[in-house]
């Protein structure tokens, strides 16, 4: 097996258990030593692959904004109305940030710009493309006639993707007060934050 597959298979292994960990027990209390300990090799190694617990949590996060990136280019390029592209959008957000809240909010943290590191290049690069996908779908909104013409798209990317990520975060930390306070189930909440959202941009 070439070189290259070698390392990119155990970068899966070590990226894979160490997603369990971390999981399981928090960025900060989970260790290399706990790391290593999982994987059965020695903290040496493991360094030579990794040279810190903070590239293992980034490349990690990079996956998940990888499957973000795929969202996006879905409701870019996908059929049916805006609207239509535009809810799926948000509950395909919103389920992956329910089954792993910890990484899909590590998505939206400041992430190093370090472009010596491959792995900061890739997130840069994952993030410039996803903006792109959500300004073809603002594009394709306004084209449609969903979204004003007047709307400055890439400023607009952004306040549509913090925001959709923001309200999801918020539903799934608040969701027992939205229930205490309002008698509103986390879905009915989302339903009517993200149509208010739209409104705002319609």
């Amino acid at each position: 097996m070439p070189k290259k597959r070698l390392i990119e298979l155990y970068n899966y292994t070590v990226t894979t258990e160490s997603e369990k960990l971390f999981e399981e027990k928090g960025f900060e209390e989970t260790s290399m030593d706990d790391i290593a300990g999982k994987l059965e090799i020695s903290k040496s190694t493991l360094y030579v692959y990794f040279k810190s617990k903070q590239l293992i949590w980034d490349s990690i996060v990079c996956k998940y904004m990888e499957q973000l990136l795929e969202d996006a280019k879905k409701a870019a390029e996908g059929m049916g109305s805006f609207e239509k592209r535009y809810y799926q959008l948000c509950f395909d957000i919103a389920d992956k940030f329910e089954k792993h809240p910890m990484f899909y909010k590590a998505t939206l943290s400041k992430i190093s710009m370090d472009m010596e590191q491959e792995i900061y290049k890739k997130i840069y690069e994952i993030g410039e493309k996803t903006n792109e996908a959500i300004a073809d779908f603002i594009r394709s909104g306004i084209e449609e006639g969903a979204v004003r013409k007047d709307i400055d798209i890439y400023p607009a990317v952004i306040m549509m993707w913090s925001s959709i990520s923001g309200i999801i975060s918020m539903a799934n930390d608040k969701e027992e007060y939205l229930k205490l306070r309002f008698n509103m189930s986390k879905k009915d909440y989302l339903k009517k934050a993200f149509k208010m959202l739209l409104e705002g941009v319609s």
